[in-house]
């Protein structure tokens, strides 16, 4: 069962790419961005890390910490994005000790949706030279193929603001719902921050 708004955000404590502990208690009191993509080789996944990383010094402004997971192991996971210097922590969960928790979905028709639907952004993300080629790289992911990307907004006190689970491969929250989250800031009333 999906989780739903209002709900409290599942904690857990992990390494990130370079072995630096995360833990979702330490953001407590910080609007927090729960980013959950496919694995590393997936182009799309990799153009909207891009976004995320140019539109992070926004969000950091506004006081909104970013955690970015991707299904890989860290070595296969470095080939793809330490190009990319993400200025948040990427997270490995190649075991899904984190995509559990937040009932991450797969879906083979999904990943299929995407491929024949999202041409445009397998081209921007080609024209970038960020992912895996994009007809081979199912073949070569360390993580599902048919994974879908989910992405949470948790208030301050780690309850769930949204949860939006992708119907497809390529299907990620829109930006502009980020945006009117932290436009809104809720969590100022009740004195947090």
């Amino acid at each position: 069962m999906r989780l739903r708004a209002g709900q409290d955000a599942p904690l857990f404590e992990i390494r990130d790419f370079y072995g630096r502990h995360v833990a979702l208690a330490q953001y407590w009191g910080r609007p927090v961005l729960l980013a959950f993509h496919r694995a590393a080789n997936c182009p799309l996944c990799n153009l909207r890390l891009w976004h995320l990383i140019h539109r992070y010094p926004t969000y950091q402004r506004q006081g909104m910490a970013v955690l970015a997971f991707f299904e890989s192991a860290p070595d296969f996971a470095h080939a793809y994005l330490d190009r990319l210097r993400p200025p948040f922590p990427l997270i490995a969960d190649l075991d899904l000790q984190v995509y559990s928790r937040y009932r991450l979905e797969s879906s083979w028709l999904g990943a299929l949706r995407a491929r024949l639907t999202r041409g445009a952004a397998y081209r921007e993300a080609t024209r970038l030279r960020i992912g895996g080629h994009p007809w081979l790289n199912p073949l070569t992911m360390d993580g599902h193929p048919g994974r879908l990307p989910a992405d949470f907004l948790l208030e301050p006190d780690l309850r769930i603001h949204t949860a939006y689970y992708g119907h497809d491969a390529g299907d990620f929250m829109l930006f502009e719902e980020i945006d009117a989250f932290l436009a809104a800031r809720p969590w100022r009333q009740g004195g947090l921050l």
